[in-house]
């Protein structure tokens, strides 16, 4: 009973915490507008929750991005980017809806146009990584050792969530040998790029059986423009 009611939590935990960034979302909206909205909103949840893949930042940039069509508010690209600021630094991406460099807090965004032909492996070990303990872990870092994770050119996350995951540690290191291997965002999924399919496969074959795997390739805009210029033709 008690491993079912655990489980029950967990769902349960999980369903809020997917839920969590909309209602934030059209809350921020509804105070900069002066006026509350109402809205239901349906989630269908196809990546793992605390993968690092910006599912709760995407799901809160789509709710601003809806509710702006849905109630005809007609408020700027600009203006829901600065929305989305106080929400969560990877929101203004999602907004942006283009493949794009982000500096500064995650506000700052110029637009790439490479890698738009690249395919990729994505490896989802099945663990929920805490972005808020990993920046903790990263501002209890002195700054030497800061400035040497910044110096690198990989993601500076990467020896902080490889040492807190000592398994996919090891994992990670032997599928490095014949594969460029990179963390996205702060854990715990983990990709590369490939071309040679019959090579990928030779991976797969190395990661444990609990582990989950997908191909994606990238897409150059978001789904999510063509309602952005829905919603803004009458401004242009």
């Amino acid at each position: 009973y008690g491993d079912h009611r655990d489980l029950h939590l967990s769902l349960r935990r999980q369903r809020q915490m997917c839920i969590r960034d909309s209602f934030y979302a059209i809350k921020a909206l509804s105070d900069h507008i002066g006026k509350e909205i109402f809205c239901d909103v349906e989630i269908e949840k196809n990546i793992p929750l605390g993968g690092g893949l910006g599912g709760g930042s995407s799901n809160a940039a789509a709710a601003l991005i809806g509710a702006n069509a849905l109630f005809k508010l007609g408020l700027s690209i600009k203006e829901l980017m600065m929305l989305g600021e106080k929400l969560g630094a990877d929101v203004p991406f999602f907004v942006f809806g283009k493949n794009a460099h982000a500096s500064g807090f995650g506000e700052k965004l110029i637009e790439e146009n490479n890698h738009i032909d690249d395919k990729y492996l994505l490896l989802f070990p099945q663990i929920h990584s805490s972005t808020k303990e990993l920046f903790s872990k990263w501002d209890g870092l002195n700054k030497s050792a800061q400035k040497s994770l910044l110096d690198n050119k990989e993601n500076s996350f990467l020896p902080i969530f490889l040492d807190q995951n000592r398994d996919v540690k090891i994992i990670f290191h032997e599928l490095c040998k014949s594969n460029s291997f990179k963390l996205s965002g702060t854990g715990s999924t983990i990709f590369c790029a490939y071309n040679d399919i019959s090579e990928i496969e030779k991976t797969l074959k190395k990661i444990p059986s609990k582990w989950r795997h997908s191909f994606c390739e990238p897409l150059q805009c978001s789904p999510l423009l063509k309602y952005i210029s829905v919603s803004y033709t009458h401004l242009r």
